[in-house]
């Protein structure tokens, strides 16, 4: 069943949430300096992997869940991975060596970390290879136990090595340990699709399906990284590590959103070529529905909260995430319907429109980055917060380009009532803004009883309003049945 599969991979997004969670709380605490360092180095080789990721591993999810042989399909990929790799480490020693040349505002410490991470995507990239089959292959529990591997033992590591008051070096070593141990489960779940190298025999179908939106995927990888490494060059690695402290608290919850997207592109591509749209677009809207109502309280108090979650979770010592925390709050929300809307297109095979509007968003980010986060221009916020609304803006512009999109292609777009979710969110915010400048809550207590409150008044206007019924609460319950998940999942290490 779909939504047991999301299920599965929501189970490892919360592992991911919690365990970054935590792992922040340690490291903003005792080795703050190191944590942006870290992150700084991390961005900067992140954005040459991603960007000559290009769309392939997409194409993969597309042509394993279209039923194309298991054994080319990987070995294809393989070998696509394996040449990106390596022209990405090329990218990443020759800018190297042109900053060391014509830069002198990096520490010598930056160097190691960023070297770090070149081992650590190298081992990344393999990973993805083995995830993304699972993905197509519908199998999200072996998906969800992989990552959830990463995920747990990169945390344990991250927090043992802050309390130890770790360099940045060693602290980069934390992804490292968690990706290799995630690669050993990967292989043994892997075996049972009896899988074999043999000539890569796909270069055709998945280059035509990843051309379109190429361009499009090397720009996302800017606008993913980018703001990071520019924050760092024209400020300090403390203002990289507000930022990406505060980044880390939203991507926890994005994470339960965007889970969905891949799940979307191989279940509604299946059903697109069974000629069940209806089917498709009622997958589609549900998606919406429950995820807005998941996704809108967490929206609404992070931007009336930022600040005080900011303190509790890290300390005084990075109160200035709060700021950049509540205008990044809104991307909450955002990220998650332009996923849902963007994987809608590629699943009906409208790549071309999709890399247009993404090549668009991700031209206006970048150039909005440039503008703002330097601060060339008088009396505009500029770094870290400057950072945050560039991002935003971005994200509701590229909302308004898929809407726009889908629309006329008359694919399944925003869910007819949305309305009703906007609705209940403005009511939510008027309501925290008075609790907030009549009330003041600033403990953890309070914050976290405010939360709940939060989550059930806007629940119980969906209620009132009718937009959640009876029926909605039978199908949560079956949903997050344990029991049914098990089963699921148990079907998926017995089905190969």
């Amino acid at each position: 069943m779909f939504s047991h599969k999301y299920m599965m991979k929501v189970t490892a997004s919360i592992i991911f949430s919690v365990s970054s969670f935590i792992s922040l709380i340690f490291m903003t605490r005792y080795v703050g300096d190191a944590y942006g360092m870290m992150m700084w180095g991390m961005a900067f080789v992140a954005t040459f992997n991603a960007a000559l990721e290009m769309g392939f591993h997409l194409a993969n999810i597309k042509k394993v869940s279209e039923g194309k042989d298991l054994s080319r399909c990987v070995s294809t990929y393989l070998a696509i991975r394996v040449v990106t790799t390596i022209a990405a480490i090329v990218l990443v020693l020759l800018s190297s060596l042109l900053l060391h040349r014509f830069s002198g505002n990096f520490p010598p410490e930056f160097w190691i970390v960023m070297g770090v991470f070149i081992l650590y995507f190298v081992l990344e990239n393999i990973l993805m290879v083995m995830t993304g089959t699972f993905i197509g292959n519908m199998d999200a529990g072996k998906e969800s136990i992989v990552l959830a591997t990463s995920y747990i033992v990169r945390s344990a590591f991250l927090i043992m090595f802050a309390i130890m008051g770790a360099s940045a070096v060693l602290l980069s070593f934390g992804y490292v340990i968690g990706v290799i141990c995630a690669l050993i489960v990967s292989f043994i779940l892997f075996k049972s699709l009896k899988v074999r190298l043999v000539r890569p025999a796909f270069f055709k179908e998945y280059t035509s399906f990843a051309a379109p939106i190429a361009l499009s995927v090397i720009l996302f990888a800017v606008v993913s990284h980018v703001d990071k490494v520019l924050i760092g060059a024209f400020y300090d690695e403390m203002e990289v590590g507000y930022y990406a402290a505060a980044a880390g608290i939203v991507f926890s919850f994005i994470s339960l959103g965007i889970v969905i997207s891949p799940l979307l592109l191989s279940h509604m591509s299946r059903l697109v070529g069974e000629g069940r749209a209806d089917d498709a677009r009622n997958t589609m809207w549900t998606a919406q529905k429950y995820l807005a109502a998941l996704m809108l309280p967490a929206t609404v108090f992070l931007f009336m909260f930022g600040s005080e979650t900011a303190i509790l979770l890290f300390g005084e010592g990075f109160a200035d995430s709060g700021a950049i925390l509540s205008v990044l709050a809104f991307n909450i929300y955002l990220v998650t319907l332009s996923g849902m809307l963007a994987y809608v297109l590629l699943s009906m095979d409208h790549t071309v429109s999709y890399g247009k509007n993404a090549t668009v968003y991700a031209v206006i980010t970048i150039s909005l980055f440039f503008i703002i986060i330097p601060g060339w221009v008088p009396d505009i916020v500029s770094g870290a917060v400057g950072a945050a609304s560039a991002l935003v803006m971005g994200s509701f512009i590229f909302v308004l380009l898929l809407t726009i999109t889908t629309r006329r292609f008359g694919a399944p777009g925003i869910y007819p009532r949305t309305y009703v979710h906007i609705a209940a969110a403005a009511i939510l915010m008027i309501l925290l803004y008075l609790v907030k400048t009549y009330l003041a809550p600033s403990n953890i207590i309070q914050l976290v009883l405010l939360a709940f409150m939060s989550m059930a008044v806007y629940t119980g206007i969906l209620v009132a309003v009718k937009e959640i019924r009876k029926s909605d609460i039978e199908f949560i319950r079956d949903t997050l049945n344990p029991k049914n998940i098990y089963e699921d999942l148990m079907d998926e290490m017995k089905k190969n």
